[in-house]
């Protein structure tokens, strides 16, 4: 199996999880630093095709968005959910689509895509502009989870620029940046020994981009993809490079890491990769760290760090 495009950014009934996933580094004119998050995920109650109950109503399918603006020191956060077949959230690969209610992610022409989202306390409007070349994770796409071989379908856009506007608090303002974006599928959740997951994207200021994860469990499981400036991308295994936590940080749910240190000798890469000040915890049922990290060291740059699995 490998990735096919467009049709791979549409949804996968016959896979229980499923999500697309946004983060984006932004500044505002004035230089304040902002990070952004928006995440549609799919959760099949099995295995699909579902069969219809009654038109319009699909009851093994719930659909879950996430959203979140962040500041130094600040860390805000909305979710929307809704039920499968009723037209109120799902994604469309032609003329590619995905929502939730108000909440929406779109292509539009010369292959930009506008991101909408408004919640209580915070709002964005973001035109961005994806790589040309999606970057395939692991073998042709399959990204192992684990060394007994259970993974996801995984591949990704670097988003090249970004520009438009957030509004916190009812202050606006117009802000420019790089992202990520993520698309990945599933139907196996972390293995019976592994309790969760570190994972980064981080872009260089040579051009390059990064996407690493620790997967904890009995055995750690390491995995990564370099990108190079041309966007051609290769995959580094466990033997390839390190990624070591060096500080925790006393958080609302206990301790976390929230510096790191990462080398790939053969990259020439040296990095400290350092989460900004604050608590970036998204609530809920599916709680998780989620905030913004500047890179130092061989190379400066900026990313985003996700992790789950700690506080309980």
């Amino acid at each position: 199996m490998t990735i096919s495009l467009p049709e791979d950014l549409g949804p996968h009934p016959q896979y229980r999880l499923e999500w697309w996933y946004l983060t984006a580094n932004l500044r505002s004119a004035d230089d304040k630093k902002f990070g952004v998050q928006w995440t549609l995920f799919r959760n099949g109650l099995r295995p699909g095709p579902y069969e219809e109950k009654e038109p319009g109503w699909r009851r093994n399918e719930l659909w879950l968005a996430h959203a979140a603006l962040s500041r130094p020191e600040d860390h805000r956060f909305a979710s929307r959910s809704a039920r499968g077949g009723t037209g109120q959230a799902g994604v469309t690969a032609q003329s590619f689509e995905a929502w939730i209610d108000n909440w929406q992610l779109d292509s539009r022409p010369r292959g930009v895509w506008k991101l909408s989202v408004a919640a209580e306390d915070f709002s964005y409007r973001l035109q961005i502009q994806p790589s040309p070349i999606p970057v395939l994770h692991g073998e042709h796409g399959f990204s192992a989870k684990s060394a007994s071989g259970g993974g996801s379908m995984y591949f990704s856009f670097p988003l090249q620029a970004i520009d438009g506007e957030v509004v916190i608090d009812g202050e606006r303002f117009t802000v420019r940046g790089q992202g990520w974006f993520d698309r990945e599928w599933s139907s196996q959740y972390l293995m019976a020994d592994q309790q969760g997951w570190d994972w980064m994207a981080l872009h260089l200021e040579d051009g390059r981009h990064l996407m690493l994860f620790r997967v904890r469990g009995a055995e750690d499981f390491y995995s990564g993809t370099l990108v190079a400036t041309d966007g051609s991308a290769r995959s580094l295994g466990a033997d390839e490079f390190s990624l070591q936590p060096v500080e925790y940080r006393d958080s609302r749910l206990g301790e976390v890491p929230v510096v790191w240190r990462l080398k790939v000798p053969s990259a020439e890469l040296d990095l400290e990769i350092r989460s900004w000040p604050g608590d970036y915890w998204n609530p809920g049922a599916l709680r998780y760290w989620e905030g913004p990290v500047a890179v130092s060291g061989s190379h400066t740059g900026e990313g985003y760090l996700e992790m789950t699995g700690y506080g309980g």
